[in-house]
């Protein structure tokens, strides 16, 4: 297994600038090609902030026209990575979206070339396989958290929980703190209110709910539960000693029952056996009923073990999605998810 990185060995990338060259990648699905109307919405949010989108050659699609469910051949979405971490006009890379093959990815990445020029690079969901292994191969510092089409393109602009947060990761080099308690989520599908022209009705957001009292400190790895189980027994998996581990489940039609199986398998591998504590992100899509199911079902994948566990946190595809940097000391401490170290260098 690949070692994580010591915290001496950890590399920070520099801060978000102002007025920032933000180069987009689709390292899986080319979402910004059959989204144009989210993908003009997240350019123009992102250019109210004062920065500059710069799309990489295969963002929009299929370059091949043999696989639509990815953006473009692996040696096109490799290199279109490699050339946003080398462009030097490039301040921070953004995934445009997820999907469900990013890690055909990870074999053919330069993680050298990747790791001497260090960068800020933001994604969730598929984006897991990336950040998770660039964190165990080379020790940078990602950021699990917005990205562009989902976060940045919502009707009536991104919400600001998600943006304030996230300026404060990426364009402070500070510990960032607590992670903020937000009182409503979204959970209403964005293809339904894309269709009717209307941002996503709020609702009261689910509670962070203690499972397991305690306090514990470690590095945090961000993921989406599937996505972690994938990366597991391949040369990219990170260690798991004293890690505090996040996990959240992605949309339907993922449900409970493969939440379920997929504690089950981090459980038999060993993966649960050496975290400092676990946090459980909202749930989206789901009912109360849901909620306490899933609650249940981590209770049981982590019987035996006494480290602090947390669920209901604002990490999840369940809106809003707060940012948390991927290799950073962070705590748990009752309903508190701490932020403890700097994400970014000045």
């Amino acid at each position: 297994m690949t070692r994580s990185p010591t915290a001496a060995a950890r590399v920070l990338p520099r801060r978000l600038p102002d007025h920032a060259r933000i180069a987009v990648v689709s390292p899986s699905w080319g979402g910004c090609g059959e989204l144009p109307a989210r993908y003009q919405r997240a350019v123009a949010a992102l250019e109210a902030l004062g920065h500059q989108v710069v799309p990489m050659p295969h963002a929009f699609g299929v370059s091949d026209g043999v696989r639509d469910w990815v953006s473009g051949s692996v040696v096109d979405r490799v290199d279109d990575l490699h050339r946003a971490f080398t462009d030097p006009t490039v301040d921070a890379v953004l995934f445009a979206i997820g999907g469900n093959h990013s890690a055909q990815l990870l074999r053919w990445l330069d993680f050298d070339l990747i790791a001497a020029h260090p960068k800020l690079l933001c994604g969730y969901s598929d984006a897991t396989s990336l950040l998770l292994a660039l964190w165990a191969r080379t020790g940078l510092v990602t950021i699990y958290g917005p990205a562009l089409l989902p976060e940045f393109g919502e009707i009536g602009g991104p919400d600001a929980e998600v943006v304030d947060w996230f300026l404060r990761v990426v364009a402070r080099p500070e510990p960032a703190g607590p992670l903020p308690v937000v009182p409503w989520q979204a959970s209403e599908s964005r293809i339904v209110t894309d269709a009717e022209g209307r941002p996503r009705r709020r609702e009261p957001g689910e509670p962070r709910r203690v499972l397991r009292a305690g306090t514990a400190t470690g590095p945090l790895l961000p993921g989406c539960l599937p996505t972690i189980r994938s990366l597991i027994g391949t040369p990219w998996e990170p260690d798991w000693q004293g890690v505090v581990l996040h996990i959240e489940p992605p949309e339907e039609p993922y449900d409970i029952a493969r939440a379920d199986a997929d504690l089950t398998h981090l459980r038999n591998a060993g993966v649960l056996d050496r975290l400092a504590a676990l946090t459980v992100g909202r749930i989206d899509g789901f009912d109360e009923r849901d909620r306490r199911l899933l609650d249940h079902c981590v209770l049981d994948a982590v019987s035996g073990f006494d480290y602090p566990l947390l669920a209901g946190v604002e990490c999840s595809h369940a809106a809003p999605m707060l940012a948390l940097p991927v290799g950073v000391r962070a705590t748990v401490a009752g309903t508190d998810l701490i932020i403890d170290e700097a994400a970014v260098r000045p």
